[in-house]
């Protein structure tokens, strides 16, 4: 008899403690935090290193005789070489993106280069010059000039408009760039001649003395730049990108003129004449050159979307 009582009361207990629990609050446990979506939205930071070559462009030059005995002369030589800047380069950039939606980006960006950018030309030429009234009626001339022309570009820097896209990745942008450019420029410019002279009536006399001239151009000059590049970032940290970038810089084209004064000694028979030799010289040089470059960033994300904050319970 006494098992009975004993029974009822456990099952009493155990289903007071079920209703009881029952009654307790539940709470689900909080969804896994995720990641921000990526995004290119924010400043930047960088650096990065390359190399430059050269365009290939021709850099003319031109010399004229003027005057031997006061009487000007027509004619002179002229002779082309290519001009082909090449070096290295390297520096700083900084600038912002904006990701308008998941696949356009739209940013602008400056940096400023350090360089050691040079090209060296030597050219020459050969030509004959007649000088006008009488001296030309009884002396014709042989002529040759030549000349060396050292351009440098020691640091430039641009501003520059990008806009990008991402078919591909998220994480991956293929971008154009394109905007103003400026730079320091140096040319120097050095030159000679000499003159062979035979006299029609006289017989031959001597040949005159080189006439010698310098001319230098060291300044910021002002131009252009478009160009394009991949640029990614690696998923384990999103917060730095590297790049891969070629650019196209033109600063404009020097020209130089310059002037050369030397002395002529004629001889004919027992007769010898001391005259002027006096010439001039001009030259024209492009600044023009293409860069490929790897970068680093550092992306800030101050104005990118912060992740979601989920409670604890």
């Amino acid at each position: 008899m006494t098992k009975l009582p004993v029974a009822a009361g456990l099952a009493l207990a155990l289903s007071a403690g079920s209703a009881l629990a029952a009654d307790l609050p539940h709470y689900k446990a909080p969804p896994p935090l995720l990641p921000p979506p990526f995004t290119w939205t924010g400043l930047y930071v960088g650096v990065n290193i390359g190399g430059a070559f050269g365009n290939g462009d021709s850099q003319w030059t031109r010399e004229n005789i003027h005057s031997a005995l006061g009487t000007p002369i027509f004619s002179g030589v002229a002779w082309q070489r290519q001009t082909n800047l090449t070096g290295v380069t390297g520096g700083g950039q900084i600038g912002y993106n904006y990701q308008f939606n998941p696949w356009f980006v739209v940013g602008v960006e400056t940096d400023i280069q350090g360089a050691s950018i040079k090209s060296n030309n030597t050219g020459w030429g050969p030509g004959g010059t007649i000088p006008a009234g009488f001296v030309g009626a009884v002396l014709s001339s042989a002529y040759a000039g030549g000349g060396t022309v050292n351009s440098s570009v020691d640091w430039w820097g641009t501003v520059r408009g990008r806009i990008g896209v991402t078919p591909v990745l998220p994480n991956l942008m293929i971008y154009a760039t394109g905007g103003f450019a400026y730079g320091q420029a140096n040319t120097n410019f050095n030159y000679g001649s000499v003159r062979g002279i035979n006299g029609f009536f006289f017989g031959p006399n001597t040949v005159s003395s080189g006439a010698y001239g310098v001319a230098s151009y060291n300044n910021i000059k002002t131009g252009w730049t478009v160009g394009g590049g991949f640029e990614y970032a690696p998923l384990m940290f999103p917060n730095w990108s590297f790049k891969l970038e070629y650019d196209y810089v033109d600063l404009g084209r020097t020209t130089l003129s310059t002037f050369g004064l030397g002395t002529t000694t004629f001889s004919a028979g027992p007769f010898a004449t001391t005259a002027p030799f006096f010439n001039s010289a001009t030259t024209s040089v492009s600044t023009r050159f293409h860069v490929a470059r790897v970068g680093l960033n550092y992306r800030m994300n101050l104005f990118s979307a912060p992740a979601p904050v989920l409670a604890k319970y």
